[in-house]
This record gives structure tokens, sequence and C-alpha cells, in this order.
């Protein structure tokens, strides 16, 4: 397999898009953690913990289409309501994956790629979610990205079945300062 460095992700050399100028995979977690400039009402949190969308990675499982950028946070809102309206408010890195013959294989994979200041990735701001989903033509296994404020234990989270996604993604409405 033929590997290219993007930021501070290695990913195989299959459909990935670029990013902007000047703008790594995974930012520092100080960058991606600050309060969005459109203020959103809608809160992130992964396992409770308040957390930003840093980068999404998509494979086949099987011979499927991916979802094209105007179908991805359609595809998000499946997992998890309101989700996708994080691609938008976040703006995640977005890398395509070669195909994969398992959930706990491309986690296991793309935890070996994730680069995260020369940290363990269970001693970091940043935790990967990973499951697979069901399209119309097969099943499509994503990869999510999160950063929280601080470093945590979450690591890696392999998701098996796809009512975990709810389970271990949470999108609340903020509370309201007012009362």
């Amino acid at each position: 397999m033929v590997s290219r460095r993007i930021g501070r992700l290695t990913c195989p050399q299959q459909r990935w898009q670029k990013l902007p100028e000047g703008r790594e995979l995974l930012p520092p977690s100080g960058i991606i953690c600050q309060q969005p400039h459109n203020i959103s009402r809608q809160l992130l949190k992964v396992h409770n913990l308040l957390v930003r969308l840093g980068a999404i990675a998509l494979a086949p499982l099987g011979r499927i289409e991916l979802p094209s950028d105007e179908e991805l946070p359609g595809a998000l809102d499946t997992l998890v309501p309101g989700l996708g309206a994080f691609v938008e408010r976040d703006e995640p890195a977005v890398r395509h994956w070669p195909n994969q013959v398992s959930v706990g294989g491309f986690a296991n994979n793309l935890a070996l790629h994730l680069q995260v200041a020369e940290h363990d990735f269970s001693e970091s701001p940043w935790c990967l979610v990973a499951g697979k989903t069901r399209r119309p033509t097969g099943l499509l296994l994503v990869a999510l990205a999160f950063a929280a404020p601080r470093p945590n234990r979450l690591g890696v989270i392999r998701l098996e079945d796809e009512s975990q996604w709810m389970q271990a993604v949470q999108v609340s409405e903020a509370a309201s300062a007012g009362g």
C-alpha cells in the first residue's frame, strides 16, 4: 500500500480531499476547542465530554460509493441526529480510506496513522470513534476524530453495532444563560 503524508495523518493514496493551504489535519486542541465564530446552540459530546469534530475518515466495506461532500452531513445525521451540522461548524478534515474488511481493523489502522504530538493517543485531547452505518448500497465505515479542551483517556472507541453511535456521541442543545 502506498502512503502519502498529509498534515499529521498518513493516509493511503486513495480518494482524499486536499486541505486548504496552511491547515493541518489535526490542529492543536487549543485551536479546535475554541468557541466558533458562528456560535451554535448545539453541543457535541463524546461520552459526555465536550468536544469539537476535527477529522472524518470514510471507508467502504465492500464495493460501495462513498458519500459526496453534499451527502456527508446527511450521512452523519443517520449516525446521530444533528451531527451533520458540525461539518459546517467545525470544518473537519475529510479523508477517504481504501476498502476495509472490519470496523476493528479500520479503527486500528487509523489509530496507527494518527499522530498526536508524540503522545499516546489515550493521553491526549483527541479521541477516535469508529463504527459502521448502512447505506443503500452496503456498509460504510466511519471514523470521527474529536478534540476536547484537555487531555483525556477516551482513546479509540470501537463501535460494533450502529445503535452504539448515539451512546458514544451526543448532540444536545446548549442551556440558556437566562434560565
